[in-house]
């Protein structure tokens, strides 16, 4: 198990790595595109994700599995050996629709039932963080490094990594080896700074934009997610990390774009201005 996660992670990052240097070379990130505690963030992230939280969720998941169903480890390991593909199919439909479903929770109105309020309330400050990018000038855009930054307990507490983990526990290996990789590269893509999607969705040939904007009902493009992380309307939609689908048919949250962002990030109070730390730590979780 510890190799096939290493590998994951490694190939994740690895990806994330790739398109930094892409970016570099770009000129994405000059000129308050990226700011220097845009790095410290990516910095606090990746080492409390990869140090704490990640192996915290290990040992948290499979020692409930353990507890609560041990006559089942493996069990599922024929559905791999028998029907790999289905069950990666299976396996990113319901991972995306696990993550999907927080995520929208987490951008909506405060619910009236109270403990569903301090759930949300969760949810929100500690995803909050992701969306904090860039400088109090407004030219700060969205690049991949931000993929991996939000803050603290999110990940420990996204049911989609849960049912991934039961997936393991199952004996789904592979399928969730290559079922997060296929989720984890296209958000990771949708993330940087690309514009293919936008030269497609404006191209002169009618079919070609016709097409591409058929696909944007399907599939997550870079133009979508950065609108998800702009300062407008549209940051409440958009939500999948791949597929559109639901945005569409479950959340009624898509929103197709032709041009990029005026101005991304939400803005900062002036203790997230300054201190990364409270950035990534605080939790005002007694505000309503």
């Amino acid at each position: 198990m510890d190799n096939v996660e290493n590998g994951y992670t490694n190939w994740s990052l690895g990806i994330i790595v790739f398109f930094i240097l892409y970016e570099i070379a770009k000129g994405a990130t000059k000129n308050g595109k990226k700011i220097g505690k845009d790095w410290q963030m990516l910095g606090i992230a990746v080492t409390w994700l990869h140090f704490i939280e990640r192996p915290l969720l290990i040992l948290c998941s499979f020692g409930l599995y353990t507890l609560v169903m041990p006559e089942y480890a493996g069990a599922l390991a024929w559905i791999e050996d028998q029907h790999l593909i289905a069950g990666i199919i299976g396996f990113v439909m319901i991972d995306e629709f696990l993550h999907g479903w927080v995520h929208n929770f987490s951008h909506s109105r405060t619910p009236k039932n109270p403990m569903l309020a301090k759930l949300q309330r969760w949810y929100k400050v500690t995803h909050r963080t992701h969306h904090l990018h860039g400088g109090a000038d407004n030219r700060g855009e969205l690049g991949v490094s931000q993929t991996i930054v939000v803050g603290w307990g999110w990940a420990f507490t996204l049911p989609n990594y849960w049912f991934g983990y039961l997936c393991l526990y199952l004996g789904l290996f592979h399928v969730w080896a290559i079922g997060t990789a296929i989720k984890s590269i296209w958000g990771i893509h949708t993330h940087a700074n690309l514009d293919y999607d936008l030269k497609l969705l404006n191209h002169p040939n009618p079919i070609i934009a016709k097409t591409m904007y058929a696909l944007c009902h399907i599939l997550t493009f870079p133009t979508q997610h950065h609108h998800h992380h702009s300062r407008s309307p549209t940051s409440a939609c958009n939500l999948q990390n791949m597929l559109a689908l639901y945005d569409w048919l479950l959340w009624k949250k898509l929103a197709i774009e032709f041009e990029r962002p005026k101005i991304y990030g939400w803005r900062k109070n002036e203790k997230e201005e300054n201190s990364v730390l409270y950035r990534y730590f605080y939790r005002p979780l007694n505000k309503g």
